[in-house]
């Protein structure tokens, strides 16, 4: 089987110089290492045309466009399997290891899988807020999966692009996460997907990574500063967006109902500044959500198939 990494950077190229060499020196070394280069100008392209792998430097469409298109890449070039991270991550020495001990284990139910999450840690070694699996226990959603529940492989509801070892089948079951998204939630609406086609989603508690993002604290509109509304913007819509793919339009209804009414006064109580800025954001996306309707993209037979 071929195992390729892919690696998602834009403008952290200390980062990303910690995170390639921790993947090079991997007990079980991928096949191939991609590195996608959202356009790049810390002089991050410099740097990669002295290494020795793979780079695709393209316009920034944030990390879903990168991983859109670095997953469609590796697939269409015969990976089996697509190592998946962001280029703040650090795998522990045998992080690949452990998850492809995991399909070993599972020998031909590997075929029911759809990906596979490893453990991610702060920079203190604490549980990454922002990167928690949680246990699978919807009826309806066991029943629609090919794979019996796994004692040592806990069935997982999503999982981030922070580890993710992503099958071939997936991508050719599903497509492609939504690029339009540009950040946050593109991982997880992309993961819910694939449990919901019927391949599994499992945790493999022996594959460790460090995630060292800025903190270890959620996103939060109550109290994040007034410089993180741009992620919000993309952030809220994009939760809107998968509510309506995966709960369904109840669900997307009654959220948007308590976003556009009640959401703005907890806000207007709750925050100490920028009340306004952030009430505004919420009533934009809110009502952007209404028409946001990306069409998901599938993929061709790969090249070599």
């Amino acid at each position: 089987m071929k195992f390729t990494a892919v690696i998602v950077t834009y403008n952290r190229l200390e980062f990303l110089k910690a995170c390639l060499k921790s993947v090079q020196e991997q007990s079980r070394k991928p096949d191939e290492i991609l590195v996608i280069n959202n356009g790049s100008t810390d002089g991050t392209a410099q740097w990669l045309s002295t290494q020795n792998i793979t780079v695709y430097t393209k316009e920034n469409n944030g990390g879903a466009g990168g991983f859109s298109y670095g997953i469609k890449t590796a697939y269409q070039q015969g990976a089996d399997w697509i190592w998946l991270m962001d280029d703040d991550v650090i795998p522990e020495n045998n992080a690949l290891e452990q998850l492809v001990k995991a399909l070993d284990f599972l020998g031909n139910q590997q075929d029911k899988v759809g990906f596979l999450a490893s453990k991610v840690l702060w920079s203190d070694n604490s549980v990454h807020e922002m990167n928690k699996t949680y246990v699978l226990e919807d009826p309806k959603k066991l029943e629609k999966l090919l794979l019996p529940a796994q004692h040592a492989l806990p069935l997982v509801q999503f999982a981030t692009f922070v580890s993710m070892l992503l099958s071939a089948k997936a991508v050719a079951k599903v497509g492609l996460p939504i690029k339009e998204y540009f950040i946050w939630c593109d991982d997880v609406e992309y993961s819910k997907r694939i449990v919901a086609s019927g391949l599994a989603g499992l945790f493999v508690d022996d594959s460790v990574v460090i995630h060292k993002s800025p903190s270890n604290n959620p996103s939060n509109v109550f109290y994040d500063p007034k410089s993180s509304i741009w992620k919000f913007n993309h952030g809220f819509r994009n939760e809107m967006h998968t509510k309506r793919l995966h709960e369904g339009n109840f669900s997307f209804w009654t959220t948007w109902a308590h976003r556009m009414f009640l959401l703005p006064l907890r806000i207007a109580i709750t925050r100490k500044a920028d009340r306004w800025p952030f009430i505004k954001m919420v009533w934009q996306t809110t009502w952007k959500s209404t028409f946001f309707r990306p069409v998901i993209e599938k993929v061709d037979q790969p090249l070599n198939a």
